[in-house]
């Protein structure tokens, strides 16, 4: 089961599964794929259309039911029908197509993870039945590889896991071991790409433009951001527009989807950089504060478009900072063209601070998963009396901050020589339950 917004790569995962295993011997009549956002016709009656589409596929096109065979049900939720209970949903179908035949195996995507989950436990299916996947928008590192090849292979790929787990991983240094190893190990990684620096820095400002899921609405990796043009990001605002008035899953309560669109346009514009009291939200969407917190924010989170942050332990916090999970739609609302970032550089810095935070929940997601813990992960930030730590996210109980400064260079011999060289230098500290600095995990630019 996969979930995630329009244009993160769901269909193409699907679509690179079964090329893949075509290419390893399976043949093509194994694959069943049906994309319920191209055809209308299996939106009409949900659950008599999917059955009768996948009877058809067995009787006339598959020629043994008892070989492995897939069934690929692309955007599902275009069937879903929650608020009209007469109508049969997907969920029921899925289950029994599930028990039927054992060898049949089924594969779900939806822009969000409760479509899926509310509609399997409405059909009975046990929530240990299945795995739920969400499917982000592309980070730096994957912009490299799309770029780069070569980099994903041979001494140039970087493995995380070791600062993930073992004896010199993050996690082992906030348990007090000895934070050495942990040292050497992040030299060695920069080893392994010091001489592919300047190639890799070189692309920063260009990933930060056009953010992770325009390169998938353009074919391919994108060399230069300035090649983007203003139609590109007007149709990356459309598609979450859509995605608001047609998507919004669970939450039947909000009456103004488009103050959702105006919430996003807000976080764009503030990019994180300060936090926005609650009363100011309320005042300005002329709602109360249960209905941002419970509704307005939720809803956004679980589109994967934005997320909401309070203050690192604070019970009672009066205010929020809001970061977009895509630093493309940061600037789809705001400059509308790769130009409001590559020629302003306190913009720039703006939409590093946003990428920044969506890294840092990657990681901090990466380390609880590994620690087998379910719970999703938060990040914070800080505040202390002589200043804020951007980020904060906990280890066995234990903050990890983590401050974020994005400072210029000069850069040389390449072919945008004219523009500015961006450094990332980031400083992470292990503290105490009281905020007083322990030591210094490791500073690196």
């Amino acid at each position: 089961m996969r979930a995630g917004r329009r244009g993160a790569g769901k269909t193409t995962l699907l679509h690179q599964f079964i090329h893949h295993r075509i290419e390893t011997g399976t043949d093509p009549e194994q694959f069943l794929y049906l994309p319920f956002d191209a055809d209308p016709l299996y939106q009409l009656q949900s659950d008599d259309q999917l059955s009768r589409a996948v009877r058809y596929y067995e009787n006339r096109v598959l020629a043994d039911t008892d070989s492995p065979h897939f069934l690929l049900l692309d955007d599902v939720h275009k069937i879903e029908h929650p608020d009209k209970t007469s109508i049969e949903g997907w969920g029921t179908p899925t289950a029994e197509l599930i028990d039927a035949v054992p060898n049949r195996h089924v594969a779900v995507t939806a822009s969000a993870g409760i479509q899926i989950e509310r509609e399997l436990d409405r059909a009975g299916i046990d929530t240990d039945a299945y795995r739920l996947q969400p499917i982000l928008p592309e980070k730096f590192r994957d912009y490299n590889f799309s770029l780069y090849p070569d980099l994903e292979s041979g001494d140039t790929r970087i493995s995380p896991t070791t600062l993930r787990k073992g004896s010199n991983s993050l996690p082992a240094v906030v348990r007090c071991e000895p934070i050495e190893g942990l040292l050497e190990d992040l030299r060695s990684k920069y080893d392994q790409i010091e001489n592919e620096d300047r190639r890799i820095q070189s692309h920063v400002i260009d990933y930060l433009a056009a953010g992770g899921i325009l390169s998938y609405a353009m074919g391919g990796a994108i060399d230069s951001a300035t090649d983007l043009r203003s139609e590109v990001y007007a149709r990356l605002r459309g598609d979450v527009r859509d995605a608001l008035y047609q998507d919004v899953p669970g939450f039947e309560s909000i009456q103004t989807i488009s103050d959702l669109e105006r919430l996003c346009a807000l976080a764009a514009q503030n990019a994180g950089r300060t936090p926005l009291e609650y009363k100011h939200l309320v005042d300005l969407f002329d709602v109360d504060r249960r209905t941002i917190v419970d509704s307005y924010l939720p809803a956004l989170e679980t589109l994967y478009l934005l997320t909401s942050v309070t203050e690192y332990d604070n019970s009672r916090p009066r205010a929020t900072r809001l970061y977009l999970r895509d630093t493309g739609l940061l600037t789809a609302l705001t400059g509308g063209n790769a130009d409001s970032v590559l020629s302003d550089y306190d913009r720039e810095a703006d939409v590093a601070r946003v990428a920044a935070f969506d890294h840092t929940m990657r990681f901090a997601y990466n380390l609880n998963a590994i620690q087998g813990r379910d719970e999703p992960p938060t990040v914070q930030y800080w505040k202390a009396s002589n200043g804020e730590v951007d980020y904060v996210f906990e280890i066995d109980d234990t903050p990890v901050p983590i401050g974020l400064a994005y400072r210029s260079g000069d850069r040389e011999g390449t072919h945008r020589a004219a523009r500015i060289h961006r450094h990332v230098r980031c400083s992470c500290w292990v503290l105490t339950r009281w905020g007083h600095a322990r030591r210094p995990t490791h500073r690196a630019t």
